[in-house]
């Protein structure tokens, strides 16, 4: 790994067009954060010789009251974003702009980073590797829903999507826009595995499978891709997961695969995610109405497995490759405590009889009855966390379906 100035300055000099750089981390509600700096202010910083300050309530916006925060704690904090120069990459869709994710440090606690879900999972993958010797790939599919400037459909075109994998939809306007999306996100480095129609107004991309921490970081970029081309297009790409009343839903399922894990540890593993899913539902389904997924076929209202069953919420298609329905961006470090051979969870001893979380206050309290969970991940992270998202069931639970679902537009 090269020095952060190094690293900085290579890239620079093959992006000559970049101005500016997008410092960006992602909160406790799954939201993107950004701050846009100069480049001379990042050779700074890269250079050790500024330290790039935001306010302490930067993680802890829920979205149910958001401007308005809810510190977890009295104290007076300082947060540093620490930036991980190795994800620095292009926006394909302003050349004049690179982003880049950040850690998130905390500098008057004993562990200064003990609240930042990025260098957990960093740390994370470098001990399976270091330990057991796994390497992971992981690839998101990402389903959007395409909206007028009303938020609400149809859009105004004559092609209109209309079904699953049919060209209907794929003729004019929102293929103009979504061969443009493959140009920004190849500038981007991001390869596409494919992209199809799904239901009327939906699309779904599929990324190509990387290591995990680059996975996250494409998804992130590619979603902002997303949405930024279809808003040239003045089209409104959601990906939130209840985006109408009486409607499709959308969902951003995970393909994981482990080179190293051989028959029966690749069981252990999948039966290591089912018998904690309910806890791990609420960090890998974060989303108040992302629960409208686990009453219907979605994903599916019991805990199991299946091959090609795409009504379970996991899918294990061999023994080295899973798919899971119920995960996002916070919730995938969870994923991976699960690989490890000596937890010896059986998978013969799972049988179908018990149901997913309808709820996300139902999957926060299995997260917090969740003892295995509480060792895997800090406590201080766990309890900002759990806080912020119950203060977001707290809120959310009072307003109208209608209410919280332009809230999650303006987000999501």
């Amino acid at each position: 790994m090269l020095p952060d100035e190094e690293e900085l300055q290579k890239f620079l000099q093959e992006n000559r067009s970049t101005k500016d750089i997008r410092l960006q981390w992602i909160d406790f509600s799954g939201i993107l954060r950004a701050r846009f700096v100069p480049i001379a202010r990042c050779l700074q910083i890269a250079q050790g010789k500024e330290e790039y300050l935001i306010p302490q309530v930067s993680m802890i916006i829920p979205v149910s009251t958001a401007p308005k925060c809810f510190p977890t704690s009295n104290e007076i904090e300082t947060w540093v974003l620490r930036p991980d120069w190795t994800s620095l990459r292009c926006c394909g869709f302003r050349p004049s702009h690179a982003s880049v994710m950040c850690f998130v440090e905390h500098k008057e606690a004993e562990e200064k980073y003990n609240k930042c879900p990025r260098m957990l999972l960093t740390r994370e993958l470098d001990r399976l590797e270091r330990l057991w010797g796994v390497k992971m790939l992981a690839g998101f599919e990402i389903e959007v829903m395409l909206l007028d400037q009303n938020f609400a459909p149809p859009i105004n075109q004559l092609d209109r999507l209309n079904s699953y994998q049919t060209t209907a939809g794929l003729r004019g306007q929102t293929l103009e826009a979504v061969e443009e999306i493959l140009d920004c996100l190849k500038e981007s480095s991001i390869t596409i595995h494919h992209f199809h129609t799904e239901t009327h107004d939906q699309i779904e991309f599929s990324l190509s499978p990387e290591s995990p921490l680059n996975a996250i970081d494409s998804l992130i970029l590619a979603q902002e891709t997303i949405r930024t081309v279809f808003i040239r297009h003045y089209i409104k790409a959601t990906m939130t997961p209840k985006p109408l009343i009486n409607g499709p839903t959308n969902g951003i399922h995970l393909h994981l695969s482990v080179d190293k894990l051989a028959p029966p540890h690749t069981d252990n593993f999948l039966a290591g995610i089912l018998t904690h899913i309910k806890s791990l539902c609420a960090l890998g389904m974060a989303n108040f109405d992302g629960y409208v997924r686990t009453t219907k076929d979605s994903a599916g209202a019991w805990i199991g497995f299946g091959t090609e069953n795409r009504d379970l919420p996991v899918r294990k298609i061999n023994d080295q490759h899973c798919q899971s329905v119920p995960v996002y961006r916070g919730g995938f470090t969870g994923w991976l405590e699960w690989v490890h051979p000596e937890h010896g969870f059986d998978l013969e001893g799972l049988s179908l009889d018990e149901r997913m979380p309808t709820s996300l206050q139902e999957a926060l309290e299995s997260l917090k009855a969740d003892e295995m969970m509480k060792t895997l991940i800090p406590g201080r992270l766990l309890d900002a966390y759990i806080a912020v998202k119950e203060k977001e069931v707290e809120v959310f639970q009072k307003m109208s379906d209608d209410q919280r679902r332009l809230r999650f537009l303006e987000y999501f």
